[in-house]
């Protein structure tokens, strides 16, 4: 858990300093993209081959999938709507 907050630290440090090139950072939001596509696949194949937790799906219930699916909606739309604003800032401050 500490390297990935670590690595996240000291992303955020690297990028509010400049010293990323504006082409570097322009192609990592489509290589972000795909690492969470796939990483959310793999994820879903690792789900999908434990029987015990397929088997326990009946017992976790509707309501828990639907709550599942509704926060990674909800998460998806508010990065959809707050998106263009984020990106306007910073172009305002470029």
């Amino acid at each position: 858990m500490w390297l990935y907050m670590l690595f996240l630290v000291l992303g955020i440090v690297l990028g509010m300093t400049d010293k990323i090139p504006e082409r570097v950072v322009y192609r990592s939001t489509g290589f972000q993209l795909w690492s969470l596509i796939f990483i959310l696949f793999v994820m879903g194949v690792g789900i999908g081959s434990n029987e015990e937790i397929v088997e326990s799906f009946v017992s976790i219930g509707l309501h828990s999938v639907i709550f599942a699916v509704a926060a990674i909606a909800g998460s998806l739309a508010l990065v959809r709507l707050f998106r263009p604003a984020i990106q306007h800032k910073k172009e305002e401050a470029s």
